[in-house]
């Protein structure tokens, strides 16, 4: 599945009344965030969508814009962030933030399908594990389970990915793992393994990989 251009561009529209700042993450982040894939990994998933350390719902907003059947639910830690999305919802109105934190969020309700992007690496490893058991712990039987995050290797693009979260995200360090490690993190949080797979390209610098879960039942 390509990429919805179209899609993307009503995501940046959506943002349009925020500062100038956020505007440029959100262009950037439509371009490096893998959309093509994860919308592909989201094909034939319906009904109620929770988001785990989603930031400011731009992938998010990018799913509900493509598959329309989607009621998302996303969560993060930064109340300036809520509230800028919470600002400029009613331009995306199946996409709510809530603050919190994802590795101790009991929210109320079983989900369809949990979503974890680009969460994991901002977290040490027994955050790791706990974040896995929270997704785990919401879906439903049967239930989805995506996980997009960042491998160790090849070298330079792990350093490439490094320095680009110091940018974005600040001085704090990443914890990637390989997705292999990744994928039995999320096992021993009790879901079942259907798909583990680098989605990135041999010349761009960010090493994407995508695991599919599911909880049994």
């Amino acid at each position: 599945m390509p990429i919805d251009l179209a899609a993307a561009r009503r995501v940046q529209s959506t943002y349009a009344q925020a500062p100038l700042g956020t505007r440029a993450y959100v262009a950037g982040r439509l371009v490096v965030a893998p959309l093509a894939a994860l919308g592909e990994a989201f094909t034939g998933v319906r009904g109620r969508l929770l988001s785990l350390g989603s930031g400011l719902c731009v992938v998010e907003r990018y799913l509900a814009e493509v598959q329309p059947t989607l009621e998302v639910d996303a969560v993060d830690l930064d109340g300036d962030k809520v509230q800028l999305v919470e600002s400029t919802r009613e331009r995306s109105p199946r996409v709510t933030l809530h603050q919190g934190d994802a590795v101790t969020w009991e929210g109320p309700g079983d989900f369809d399908a949990v979503l974890v992007c680009d969460l994991l690496h901002h977290l040490a490893p027994d955050g790791q594990e706990q974040c896995a058991a929270v997704a785990a712990a919401h879906l439903r039987p049967g239930g989805t389970c995506i996980v997009k995050d960042l491998d160790v290797l090849p070298r330079w693009k792990h350093e490439w990915n490094r320095y680009h979260d110091r940018f974005v995200a600040g001085p704090e360090p990443i914890h990637c793992r390989p997705m292999t490690s990744m994928v039995t993190t999320f096992e021993r949080a009790g879901l079942l393994t259907e798909q583990c797979e680098r989605i990135d390209h041999p010349w761009t610098p960010y090493a994407h990989y995508l695991l599919r879960l599911r909880r049994a039942g």
